[in-house]
């Protein structure tokens, strides 16, 4: 079972690296039960994704967001606060608070090549806020 979560997992991070800009992932692929969103919390069992860690990376990202939405979509995404997070998610993977895998696809997401402009920030957003809305569900 843990060998079928985790390829489940790597083909969502497989689908994230395939897209040019992270604006291309529709939200058809992401929001609908059975979707990405669903499919990475199936694959990382809920126990693994401490639900403190996940608010505190939800958290960060919509003061981000929020930012974001006051300016034009199509402007430039400044990277810079988000560039922080990313050793505060690789130091709660070595304190095991959330898995690896989780870690990676999240890297993949917010991968400054895919992050061009507001829109794509956006977007990456809105991916991760139905992975806590799935997170809660399913926990």
């Amino acid at each position: 079972m843990r060998q079928q979560n985790a390829s489940d997992i790597q083909e969502v991070i497989n689908h994230i690296q395939s897209l040019n800009r992270i604006r291309e992932l529709k939200v058809e692929e992401f929001a609908d039960e059975g979707g990405l969103a669903d499919r990475v919390v199936r694959a990382i069992h809920t126990d693994k994704l401490k639900p403190t860690q996940l608010r505190k990376v939800f958290h960060t990202l919509k003061i981000i967001q929020q930012r974001v939405q006051r300016e034009a979509p199509t402007e430039p995404f400044d990277i810079t606060e988000l560039l922080k997070l990313m050793p505060v998610l690789a130091y709660a993977v070595g304190r095991e608070l959330i898995p690896r895998e989780f870690y990676q696809l999240l890297r993949e997401v917010f991968h400054r090549n895919k992050l061009q402009t507001n829109e794509d920030f956006l977007r990456a957003f809105d991916f991760v806020e139905a992975i806590l809305a799935y997170h809660k569900y399913r926990s």
